[in-house]
């Protein structure tokens, strides 16, 4: 495959000539030379850089539109830099900081992410998320009403009226819909099942023929067989769990939510107790220096029952003090 797009650029290099871009330091002369695609001051791009980059799959004309491209900017960006240097040369120090700082956080992003591929356990039980939602209730509180029920859309001239709503009625006491679904394709009826998951009451009424200007609240205190009308059509529907604004979410509701955050708590707990032994570590071995005492020892702290979380929360505190207090005496 790299072979092929290395032949595609050669059909585009085969278009123009490269003149004065000379072989860069410790190349192979000649053969070098013949591999460039673009030169910019005593920058070359090289074949085998445009072929790396190169998407799959793209052949003839694409291809040489992607090298096109490819050159174009690569060209762009070489000048953009030059220019950089020239009318940017007081601020290179602070973009040199500013780039290293970013190179540093996605390195030490890989490695957070390794220690967390390697230990994290991704499977959480029942027990955890109920036991998780029962100590963080209060975080999960509703700002909306949600409901669960069964609506059913007929042609005014539906007669089974009867045998229809007692099916509803019985799905309050079984929990299933098969006695509804079962009359709804003998009769080629309309089912909007809301029973399996919960659903905000807003998108629940937007299957009826409901009114902007009321709310239909009330609604929501009627545990039977309810009824809406229009010109051509029937709807009887019946509400048979209701969650309302203010109430602490159902389970099912805010699981999804309950498996981000354990996973984030595991995750921080894997990276923090790998950081914690990096520390540990390079303190017993004399690799780390610090005059604060305090904070020397709570870098070795092991988890024993004398140290404190608080007691290293302060440690850092005054440690960020006396840099400060130092840098004023400086």
């Amino acid at each position: 495959m790299i072979m092929r797009k290395v032949g595609y650029i050669l059909v585009w290099l085969m278009t123009f000539a490269l003149l004065g871009c000379s072989a860069t330091e410790g190349d192979g002369g000649r053969d070098n030379v013949d591999n460039v695609v673009a030169r910019v001051d005593k920058r070359c791009l090289m074949r085998e850089d445009v072929a790396r980059d190169m998407p799959e799959g793209l052949v003839g004309v694409d291809s040489v539109t992607f090298v096109r491209m490819y050159v174009d900017n690569w060209v762009l960006s070489q000048l953009k830099m030059r220019r950089a240097e020239e009318v940017l040369s007081s601020f290179e120090e602070d973009i040199e900081r500013l780039v290293e700082g970013y190179r540093q956080s996605l390195i030490m992003r890989q490695l957070d992410q390794y220690y967390v591929d390697h230990a994290i356990d991704v499977e959480i039980t029942d027990k955890q998320l109920s036991a998780y939602y029962r100590a963080n209730s209060a975080s999960f509180k509703l700002d909306h009403n949600m409901v669960r029920g069964v609506i059913v859309k007929a042609p005014r001239t539906f007669r089974n009226t009867t045998t229809l709503s007692t099916a509803l009625k019985g799905v309050a006491k079984s929990g299933t819909t098969e006695e509804v679904a079962a009359i709804v394709e003998k009769h080629k009826l309309l089912l909007t099942d809301y029973t399996p998951a919960w659903v905000s009451y807003s998108d629940f009424l937007s299957n009826l023929p409901t009114e902007r200007s009321r709310s239909y609240v009330d609604l929501l205190d009627k545990t039977g067989v309810q009824q809406m009308t229009t010109d051509d059509a029937l709807f009887y529907f019946i509400i048979v769990d209701v969650a309302r604004k203010g109430e602490v979410a159902p389970l099912e509701c805010v699981e999804a939510d309950i498996r981000r955050r354990l996973y984030a708590e595991r995750r921080s707990e894997i990276v923090g107790g790998y950081e914690a032994d990096l520390k540990r570590e390079a303190v017993e071995a004399g690799r780390v220096m610090i005059k604060d005492t305090v904070l020397l020892n709570a870098m070795s702290y092991r988890g024993v029952e004398t140290q404190s979380d608080v007691e290293v929360h302060e440690a850092t505190e005054s440690f960020d003090e006396a840099v400060v207090e130092e840098k004023i005496e400086e």
